[in-house]
């Protein structure tokens, strides 16, 4: 979707890091925008950034882990702007916490959220981009974990999560090519954002007393994990989508220093394989 301009952009999980980078990308582009959040006031100050600079933005308060919200926030954007060219399926949390220590609550929150909150936003749009003209496009933000798990890194329920991700992106791609419609998915390293600090919107129903304190910040995650990357800007991500949303790229990598362990985790498949070969 090369022209972005006069369309109109769907984004979860706007109200902070990604999402709202995305979202000021997006409106600087000349398109309208939709967007949605869990925190009210983090998404009413994006919405007036926008509104300060003559954009056209509608917001909706509201929880990725309910099918129902992103039903309205469907119908607030058709009704409103009568199309969805872009949809972000950004909203994320993150729990650091060994794999083996990891309680159902850590597992059901991460998933309902990152998971769910996909699949919610694909069962909410999809249908209605597909009837409506012309191209459109769908991002998925992932991790670098959706592409290599980091085993012994604590991120154990969130690469899961982020690995289905990948997944889904990968076979919409196909499916929905002859609609023309394209789809990517983002596979960032560290990025400054509050994911760090997800804890502090984590829902009661999912707290067990086992809770793990959250990081100050993106940079405590990274050396937490024994890293040593470049932290990026929101923005320099939300450049490189909107970069590949004009390409038709799958794939957005914004860390490329990853390669060497993704071509690791490839080789020790290729290996199994070969193993599988000469047994046969």
């Amino acid at each position: 979707m090369k022209e972005l301009q006069g369309r109109v952009a769907v984004i979860t999980g706007a109200g902070s890091g990604i999402g709202a980078a995305l979202a000021h990308a997006c409106s600087e582009a000349g398109m309208s925008v939709v967007l949605s959040d869990v925190e009210p006031a983090a998404l009413d100050g994006v919405a007036d950034e926008i509104r300060g600079r003559a954009g056209n933005v509608e917001t909706l308060v509201l929880d990725v882990r309910d099918p129902a919200a992103l039903e309205a926030l469907a119908e607030r954007a058709y009704a409103a702007y009568g199309a969805c060219h872009l949809l972000v399926n950004n909203a994320g949390v993150i729990v650091f916490k060994p794999a083996a220590k990891l309680t159902l609550a850590d597992w059901d929150w991460v998933l309902s959220v990152n998971l769910h909150g996909v699949i919610h936003g694909i069962a909410a749009f999809v249908p209605r981009m597909r009837a409506q003209p012309g191209e459109a496009h769908i991002v998925n933000t992932a991790s670098i974990n959706g592409l290599i798990s980091m085993g012994g890194s604590g991120l154990a329920a969130y690469a899961a999560s982020k690995f289905a991700v990948v997944a889904i992106a990968e076979s919409l791609r196909v499916e929905l090519e002859r609609d023309q419609i394209g789809v990517s998915v983002v596979c960032p390293g560290g990025v400054a954002t509050r994911i760090t600090q997800s804890e502090r919107n984590r829902p009661a129903e999912f707290r067990d007393g086992s809770e793990p304190k959250p990081l100050p910040d993106m940079a405590a995650a990274v050396d937490e994990l024994g890293r040593s990357e470049r932290i990026l800007s929101p923005g320099e991500v939300a450049g490189r989508i909107l970069d590949a949303v004009r390409a038709n790229e799958l794939y957005v990598i914004t860390h490329p220093d990853y390669l060497d362990e993704v071509r690791e985790r490839h080789r020790a498949i290729e290996a199994a394989f070969e193993r599988a070969i000469s047994r046969a």
